[in-house]
């Protein structure tokens, strides 16, 4: 063999070997270790990724240096023993054998990591706050450091996103989320450690998009959603048994279609998809934002997080609380710890809703300090715009949320929350107001505190006159001569001047309670006793589990051969609206008189005996002890088909004679009528899903007489049901 042909094949062999030497899978890592990132300091960092199945991989950062094997499909892990902050550049750097160089990341610092995740009020940038010019032109650290996780929902997890860590500059934080730049800035200066902003927000997002399948776990509340997303997850037995019966009924179509084919016959459509097996396409589907925003960052290490969200879920009221608990669950358990969890309490807005229906969802944002652990709000109703849902001032919330974690997870001794309700006192006419975190209570423009009312046992607020006394406010009215209740800021336009010592407002709250039932002017009511009580949320949702009763006397009610519904309503500055209607009863059962849900097991579809009507809404007859009387009282759907053959009763709009199908849970229908008048008595509706419930007393003057699909819960502060027997 010459020279030059030898010479050819050597060339070829080496870029034969070149070729299999580059078919080497390289090292990867998640797209959250980039340059310029923070690293947490004092507990173990999990730095992961992949690369050939069983290379050697070796980490080299600070005086570390860790080694592993991959596994079997190439995914490897190390965790970083716990480090201390420093604000030295540092390379890290992963070697493999199966690598000509190492992978390295340059310029890496150890402090603390922070989350920051939300909707819009979260994602409002530097350039669009109020006064923040100035604070752009001095962002320039190089100890804060900035990532900012691009926008995409997915129905299935993503490993990677298209972002990068990078260096706090007056032009890379200009487009940046100025609550956490606000957050990070105040952290970084008074604990002089650097801190990195890990965001992730999209606004006018709900919370459930946020929050993975775990989550939703074990929350009876929720039961619906979890249930929903089971079915939509490739790896549980619900999605694979749905599919298999797919597949099987398409496996037989495909074999009967060619058959036919063969003969020249027709070929019919082929089974349609299981709809069930898809989350769909918006990004607000249950965990989709979960999937394509959060997950291809866990585990990697924080301190804690922060959350400003809530504006598309303040119609959720307390159901609120649970859906927190469920985001919180799922995300603790991923990262493997119950990290610190701050948010933002949202500001009073003109939404064109009730006005009490915003207080009760800041009601809801109260309870989940009070509830789950590890928790705190900042309070901001004192720098808002009740004509923008942005409040331009993001400088306020950023510091105060790091004022809650500077308290809270720092330790440091400050004064991190306004004023807090701790108890109420009643002494003859005044109510006496009891506050922890009170230490210099006064009000922000010098004058009475405001926002204040108080009650007596008509459940009617009246203003109150306020006056500070230490810690503790006392309250009375001229028009409220022995008070029971106070309720606080109730009101969606509420800018309360109640402060603490270090100018921190008082959160919107109520508190006292009325005499169960008000039915002392009515003789029809003589001798009955309440069996159920409940102020009912205008968003029930009792799908999978059975109403969170006020009150509950099943296991005392005794025998009885009577029952009887008192339904109260008001709307804000209005009269209370109410019905009292008794029957003889048609269950022996106390559990199957109340709401009744698919758990309880109530369906009644019938006529009832003796029916007596107290009412003073002018529209609705009273009557006493007619035959008249029929209810519906179904926990799942119902169409106008009139099953019962009720005399009059449409076939094709929904009124006192409907017909209940077998979708359980479903709509959901509690309503009693007094046929013979054509009039609904009373009408609780929508409780059987996620929604805003139809109520109503008499007939509704919409298209439908009953209530159904009126979703007017939220026109009403007061929607108080009580179940009585005799």
């Amino acid at each position: 063999m010459n020279s030059y042909k030898l010479k050819s094949l050597l060339i070829y062999a080496i870029a034969i070997i070149s070729i299999i030497t580059n078919l080497s899978a390289e090292i990867k890592l998640p797209s959250i270790f980039t340059d310029h990132m923070v690293l947490q300091r004092g507990q173990n960092i999990p730095v992961w990724g992949t690369s050939d199945a069983g290379a050697s991989l070796t980490i080299q950062f600070a005086d570390q240096i860790q080694t592993t094997t991959a596994d079997s499909e190439g995914k490897w892990r190390i965790d970083l023993a716990p480090l201390s902050a420093s604000a030295t550049p540092r390379k890290l750097s992963i070697i493999s054998p199966n690598q000509d160089k190492p992978l390295e990341f340059h310029d890496i610092l150890v402090g603390d990591v922070w989350l920051c995740a939300g909707q819009s009020n979260m994602q409002w940038t530097m350039q669009r706050s109020s006064e923040s010019d100035t604070d752009i032109a001095n962002a320039q650290s190089t100890t804060i450091r900035l990532y900012n996780t691009p926008r995409v929902a997915s129905p299935q997890p993503r490993n990677t996103v298209n972002a990068q860590w990078t260096t706090c500059t007056p032009e890379s934080v200009r487009d940046f989320s100025a609550v956490a730049y606000y957050f990070g800035q105040q952290l970084n200066q008074e604990l002089e450690v650097p801190i990195g902003l890990l965001l992730s927000a999209w606004g006018g997002t709900r919370i459930e998009p946020w929050t993975p399948p775990i989550g939703f776990k074990g929350i009876e509340a929720l039961a619906d959603i979890h249930a929903k997303v089971q079915k939509t997850l490739p790896q549980t037995p619900d999605y694979k048994q749905t599919m298999g019966q797919y597949l099987k009924q398409l496996k037989q179509w495909t074999t009967t279609s060619y058959e036919i084919l063969s003969g020249n016959g027709y070929i019919s459509a082929p089974p349609a998809f299981p709809s069930e097996l898809i989350l769909g396409e918006s990004h607000q589907e249950p965990t989709k934002i979960y999937n394509g925003m959060i997950h291809a960052h866990i585990p990697f290490a924080i301190k804690g997080a922060i959350w400003y969200q809530g504006e598309s879920n303040h119609e959720d009221g307390l159901l609120y609380v649970d859906k927190t608990r469920a985001l919180l669950k799922g995300w603790r358990s991923l990262w493997g710890y119950d990290f610190p969890f701050y948010f933002v309490q949202i500001a009073p807005f003109n939404y064109n809703e009730a006005p009490e229906r915003l207080a009760e969802f800041w009601e809801a944002q109260s309870k989940i300090v009070q509830e789950i652990p590890n928790t705190g709000m900042a309070v901001i109703n004192d720098v808002t715009d009740l004509t923008n849902i942005h409040p331009a001032n993001k400088k306020v919330p950023g510091k105060r949320l790091a004022r809650l974690a500077l308290a809270n997870t720092y330790n440091k001794d400050l004064v991190s929350t306004g004023p807090v309700f701790k108890k109420l006192e009643i002494l003859n006419n005044t109510l006496k107001v009891h506050f922890d975190s009170a230490v210099g209570l006064s009000t922000r423009d010098g004058k009475a505190p405001d926002w204040f009312e108080i009650t007596d046992r008509t459940g009617d607020f009246k203003q109150a006159q306020a006056i500070i006394e230490g810690t503790t406010i006392v309250l009375k009215s001229n028009e409220v001569a022995e008070p029971l209740a106070l309720r606080f800021a109730w009101h969606k336009l509420a800018i309360p001047n109640l402060i603490n010592g270090v100018g921190l407002p008082a959160s919107p709250f109520r508190a006292g309670k009325l005499p169960e039932v008000n039915l002392d002017t009515l003789p029809a009511a003589n001798g009955f006793r309440t069996v159920y009580q409940i102020q009912l949320p205008s968003d029930a949702n009792y799908a999978q589990s059975n109403p969170d009763y006020d009150i509950d006397n099943t296991a005392s009610a005794g025998t009885f051969n009577k029952v009887a519904y008192f339904l109260e309503l008001q709307k804000p500055g209005q009269t209370r609206k109410y019905v009292f209607v008794s029957m003889d009863t048609f269950s022996k059962d106390p559990t199957k008189i109340g709401i009744p849900t698919a758990k309880s097991g109530a369906r009644f579809m019938q006529k009832v005996s003796n029916l007596t009507v107290r009412s003073n809404v002018e529209e609705l007859s009273n009557c006493d002890s007619t035959d008249g009387g029929n209810i519906e009282f179904w926990p799942g759907n119902y169409r106008p088909a009139n099953e019962q053959k009720i005399v009059g009763a449409s076939h094709s709009q929904f009124d006192y004679g409907d017909r209940a199908d077998n979708h359980i849970p479903g709509y959901g229908s509690m309503q009693i009528h007094n046929w013979k008048n054509k009039e609904t008595v009373l009408a609780i509706n929508h409780w059987g899903a996620n929604g805003i419930l139809d109520i109503g007393i008499g007939n509704s003057t919409g298209k439908n007489s009953d209530w159904t699909f009126s979703k007017n819960a939220k026109d009403y502060s007061l929607r108080r049901l009580t179940v009585l027997v005799k």
